[in-house]
Order: structure tokens, then C-alpha cells, then sequence
């Protein structure tokens, strides 16, 4: 539905931030110094909040619709 595009093209702008984002770490950490600890520490923050996003987005797939009441 047209109501819904513009979420989903915030969403994939977003995403594709993401995707050069990582791409610019896997140079970082090829051709000018290897990841350290705290490199690993933070991506696994980023695996987590991704993982929650996976997890809202399966959820999206099941909301009801209610349409809206007379008068409300």
C-alpha cells in the first residue's frame, strides 16, 4: 500500500548506511590495523540491537488490524 512506502524506503536508506558502514570496518580491520577487543565488544552490541530488529520486524508480520471506532 502507498500509505506504508515511505517507512519502508526509512528503513532500507537506513540499512544501506549500515551495509557501507560495515563495509568501511572490513577495510579498517584489512588493511590498516586488526580488530581489537573492544572492536568485538561493540559489534556484538551491533549483533544484539540487529537481532532485536530482526525480532520487531517478524513481530510487524503479525499485528491485527483494527480499524478505527465511529467517533474515535
Amino acid at each position: 500500500m502507498l500509505n506504508t512506502i515511505t517507512h519502508y524506503n526509512g528503513m532500507a536508506s537506513g540499512f544501506d548506511r549500515i551495509a557501507s558502514s560495515m563495509n568501511g570496518l572490513e577495510s579498517e580491520f584489512r588493511q590498516v590495523a586488526p580488530s581489537t577487543d573492544l572492536d568485538k565488544a561493540q559489534l556484538d552490541v551491533m549483533i544484539a540491537s540487529a537481532q532485536n530488529m530482526i525480532d520487531g520486524l517478524e513481530a510487524l508480520k503479525l499485528v491485527p488490524y483494527e480499524p478505527p471506532t465511529e467517533g474515535g
